[in-house]
């Protein structure tokens, strides 16, 4: 090639350029950069192979490349364009992670660590607690919303449900264009880079849930596929190192007991470019179901106490569980046959929680005392029993154990006496003691532990069967 016979704006005076010296071409990013959208792909092609092979020298120009291609990168975008992102990711995830994570100018934000999102209150442990009453954030008074974002949702990572109702669903395309753009391909190429399947297959586009967005995937591993959901975790706007850190001890602490039946498996998780993990696929929650009959729903509740008692011995609370948590993998013809159920996002809240607004990621209306006044002591083993307690009253009823607004199932949660699942319908004998100590105000006065509830679960088995009732 002859670089008399290019002109300084002919294409091929900025890939001779690059070619006798990435540091020269690095002056020429910005032309180059506008030649990925040019007509002629040759021209897109050369522009492409020049801006990898100045990236590769130059970490800067890596994260300069990373900006301009945010917002580009939609179903229209040019072939050589998508390549781009997708050699980047896998070749320079943490340039790539650095640039997306900084604002508009490339500065990343400086971040004050461990800092709880300004809706939230945080305890002496720095746990946030839901906010007081007349303090809640945009709609807790709509009782509707504890079905979305509150809570109606399946499990985050081990779930990609259609919501029956559509105002519960976010647009593919929500969020800073920008950065959206940039993981749609940048991030999910890293990932599937950096996991542990030979081969990882996205199926759906993203879906936000309550901790992450979630994509429908296949994994290919030993030959055997899998149907997982891919999760890319909700990053707070401070302190992201710090989540960063407490989210990879929350799932290692899942994976420790997700051998189970009764628990979601965990197969992946990492924590660049973004924090992300790959969960079992199941399509339903529990949110979704509407009241069981009575042998199906003791059965179920035996289900998950046990899957409990054995998170318990290995020493991980669940910290969140509502039917949202609940998940099913729906894959039966007959809506009556039994299907077993599955705690997920097991250990999450507590990581989750010191970042974030409780609220948005926890149903009120399931939650334990000491999750609204730290009066009420910790989040434990004993704030799993409450939570059991009261999806047992959801399995039983078909409801939620309290309805209202915010401020309502704040006030019955602090204030009211547990209620009772036979005041709404027949259920088996001694199942409202079950619910009823399961769910007191005062950790005392619940059970001692998920396997003392799990025993009295069993006696109301023997105990007699409302299901002819």
């Amino acid at each position: 090639m002859d670089r008399d016979r290019a002109g300084p704006d002919d294409p091929l005076s900025d890939l001779l350029a690059v070619v006798e010296s990435p540091d020269r071409g690095r002056r020429r990013l910005p032309r180059l950069v506008d030649r990925l959208t040019e007509p002629d792909p040759a021209v897109r092609i050369g522009a492409a192979w020049a801006l990898c092979r100045v990236a590769r020298a130059d970490p800067d120009a890596v994260r300069y490349v990373t900006r301009r291609l945010a917002g580009r990168l939609d179903g229209d975008a040019p072939a050589e364009l998508r390549l781009l992102a997708d050699y980047l990711a896998r070749t320079q995830p943490k340039g790539v992670a650095d640039a997306l994570a900084g604002d508009a100018d490339g500065a990343v934000p400086p971040a004050r660590e461990g800092a709880p999102d300004s809706g939230s209150e945080a305890n002496g442990d720095g746990d946030a607690v839901m906010p007081a009453a007349g303090d809640a954030g945009s709609g807790q008074s709509d009782p509707a919303a504890f079905d979305g974002a509150r809570g109606g949702e399946p499990g985050d990572v081990a779930s990609d449900h259609e919501a029956s109702d559509s105002a519960r669903e976010v647009d593919e395309t929500a969020g800073p264009p920008a950065r959206d753009g940039w993981a749609a391909s940048g991030e999910l190429s890293a990932i599937k880079y950096a996991s542990d399947f030979d081969r990882l297959t996205v199926l759906a586009g993203r879906r936000r849930r309550r901790y992450a967005d979630v994509y429908r995937a296949l994994g290919e591993r030993d030959g055997a596929e899998l149907p997982v959901g891919l999760a890319l975790f909700h990053r707070p706007d401070e302190g992201r190192a710090a989540f960063a850190e407490d989210l990879a001890a929350a799932l290692t602490r899942w994976a420790t007991v997700d051998d189970g039946d009764g628990v979601a498996t965990l197969y992946d998780w990492g924590t660049e470019p973004r924090p992300w993990a790959v969960v079992e696929y199941a399509g339903v929650a529990l949110s979704d179901r509407g009241r069981l009959p009575p042998a199906t729903a003791r059965w179920n509740a035996e289900r998950l106490a046990t899957a409990l008692v054995e998170a318990h011995a290995g020493g991980v609370v669940h910290g969140g569980v509502d039917p949202g948590n609940v998940a099913y993998y729906g894959n039966v013809i007959d809506e009556d046959e039994r299907q077993p159920p599955l705690l997920t996002n097991v250990a999450l809240m507590g990581a989750v929680r010191q970042h974030f607004d409780p609220t948005g990621r926890l149903d009120p209306r399931y939650a334990a005392p000491e999750y609204f006044d730290r009066e009420f002591g910790r989040v434990d083993h004993a704030t799993d029993v409450y939570g059991l307690g009261a999806v047992i009253y959801r399995l039983f009823t078909g409801e939620p154990p309290y309805d209202g607004d915010y401020e309502a199932v704040r006030r019955q949660v602090m204030e009211a006496p547990p209620p009772l699942p036979g005041d709404v319908t027949d259920v088996p004998d001694r199942i409202d003691d079950v619910v009823s100590k399961a769910m007191a105000r005062r950790k005392l006065r619940r059970y001692e532990s998920v396997a003392q509830l799990a025993a009295d679960l069993r006696a109301a088995d023997a105990g007699g069967d409302a299901d002819a009732r």
